[in-house]
């Protein structure tokens, strides 16, 4: 199993390309689907799926033109089905005045809850971690973890947009993600990898 990304959009958002020996799952197609597409060529294996971390604006601006293309499932947690089309709750409402585009997506997901999963020929497990969102989810294959927005090296995922909650945030983090193996790396939606002993200090997680 091997793990590589692209940082992109005007936020800066992870996009995570997960590759076994016959193909590949992409997570958090954040935007600049032009360079996505161009790191799948280089690639070179079938995209066999989308997953989604959670459906905020950052994390989905490249979404409709991968399923597009590649005409492929996307898997996310059902409470943010509606996040795809409502921009006060993907966020996009809230920085247009920043100049972000209003993002609004038109695929059809598909419901992925938490517990043991196989999509194509990958098997990982999925952690539901909210708290930064209702519906953000935690991918945890052998070799490494995707924690999306939820947890950052030496800091957390922000909870001021729609249905964010500071205490569930922290009890997703200490109950589920401190569950793992202290030298699990895990790999955020924003910035470098991190692992559970290295986050045992972190401030944000102490009131």
């Amino acid at each position: 199993m091997k793990i590589s990304s692209l940082t992109l959009g005007l936020v800066d958002t992870n996009a995570y390309f997960i590759e076994n020996e016959q193909n590949v799952i992409l997570v958090d197609p954040a935007s600049d689907s032009d360079l996505i597409i161009k790191k799948l060529n280089q690639i070179n294996k079938p995209l066999s799926a989308i997953l989604l971390t959670h459906a905020h604006f950052d994390h989905i601006g490249a979404l409709d033109e991968i399923v597009e293309k590649y005409q492929v499932p996307v898997f996310m947690h059902h409470s943010e089905f509606d996040f795809l089309t409502n921009t006060e709750k993907n966020g996009s409402e809230k920085f247009k005045q920043y100049g972000l585009p209003q993002v609004i997506s038109n695929v059809t997901p598909q419901p992925l809850s938490e517990g043991t999963k196989k999509i194509s020929d990958f098997e990982f497990n999925v952690l539901h971690t909210p708290g930064h969102s209702p519906g953000s989810l935690t991918f945890v294959f052998n070799e490494f973890a995707i924690v999306g927005d939820t947890l950052f090296k030496q800091g957390i995922g922000r909870t001021d947009l729609y249905k964010g909650d500071y205490e569930t945030l922290v009890d997703s983090i200490l109950d589920k993600l401190f569950s793992l193996e202290d030298d699990l790396p895990l790999f955020p939606g924003h910035g470098p990898y991190t692992t559970v002993e290295d986050e045992q200090l972190n401030p944000y997680l102490h009131g």
